[in-house]
């Protein structure tokens, strides 16, 4: 019965601990799902962002295209257009180099995600081996202890022979003295 009633405690204990670490998992996945969210959220920022740049340069482009006609058919303010058309050029390359710098950022935000995920998976990996381990050190004791209790089991067992066969020695000495 007592055995029974330390088991009941223990798979109580165990069951606590059970879903202790189940709530701290849903919380990390919590945590997790809510970081890889504001990166997605972020990803889509960026690719309005580009999308926006991209009809900029296209507007860009048929400026540029709008003024080279406009200084042929005008001579007269040629100096005068041929400043606008590069400033125009001078945007639209700023614009491209805030582009390439855009995508280089979201590359390196790319591989931020893949490392995160990496380091999960490797945390998911050691959080596996740590329960399998526990679970046999787990198993193991219980074993020990089943062990034990039938060593204990067995010496008062001969513990109580050997006091009787002292017992016997000793009335058989006295009847003998007798």
């Amino acid at each position: 019965m007592e055995s029974q009633r330390r088991q009941v405690e223990m798979d109580k204990k165990n069951i606590e601990d059970m879903a202790r670490e189940k709530d701290l998992l849903q919380n990390n996945l919590r945590k997790t799902q809510n970081a890889t969210q504001k990166q997605a959220d972020l990803v889509k920022v960026q690719e309005n962002t580009k999308k926006n740049l991209e009809s900029e340069i296209t507007g860009y482009k048929s400026d540029a295209q709008k003024q080279r006609k406009m200084i042929y058919a005008l001579e007269k303010e040629r100096e005068k257009y041929g400043q606008q058309a590069s400033d125009a050029t001078a945007k639209y390359l700023e614009a491209l180099e805030e582009v390439k710098i855009r995508q280089m950022t979201i590359m390196d935000l790319q591989k931020t995600i893949q490392e995160g995920e990496q380091k999960l998976k490797q945390q998911q990996a050691l959080y596996e081996a740590v329960r399998s381990d526990r679970n046999l050190y787990s198993k193991n004791l219980i074993e020990a202890q089943d062990e034990i209790d039938e060593m204990r089991r067995k010496f008062k067992i001969m513990n109580h022979q050997v006091h009787l066969v002292q017992l016997t020695t000793t009335l058989l000495s006295s009847s003998l003295l007798n």
